[in-house]
């Protein structure tokens, strides 16, 4: 399973599309995901204090679109070179961070 971290309106407005791929897409050419032990540090990073979020746990064998590890900094993380077909979507659950705007414990549930 990976996983991607988007807003609760970018996955509301493409709910009747069969396939999902978030505005970052056009520009960047690839969707960012990340692996279960990367969530938290994912979170934190890149959407500290928001309460809007929605992680999508993607299952990589029913992706239609390619998926590449590649490198960023100490680690390696999932690139989907394409839109994200809904039958690869296991869940969309939605997360939000604590009190102290982290996501300290909120990805446990996925």
């Amino acid at each position: 399973m990976i996983y991607h971290i988007t807003t609760r309106a970018e996955w509301e407005g493409q709910a009747g599309a069969a396939e999902y791929a978030p505005s970052a897409y056009e520009t960047e050419g690839f969707i960012h995901c990340c692996d279960r032990h990367q969530l938290e540090t994912v979170g934190n990073r890149y959407f500290p204090g928001r309460k809007d979020l929605v992680a999508l746990a993607i299952l990589p064998t029913k992706l239609e679109s390619e998926t590449r590890y590649e490198r960023s900094g100490d680690e390696r993380f999932p690139h989907i070179y394409g839109p994200i077909n809904k039958g690869a979507i296991s869940t969309a659950t939605g997360v939000q961070c604590n009190a102290d705007g982290l996501f300290d414990g909120a990805f446990a549930e996925l």
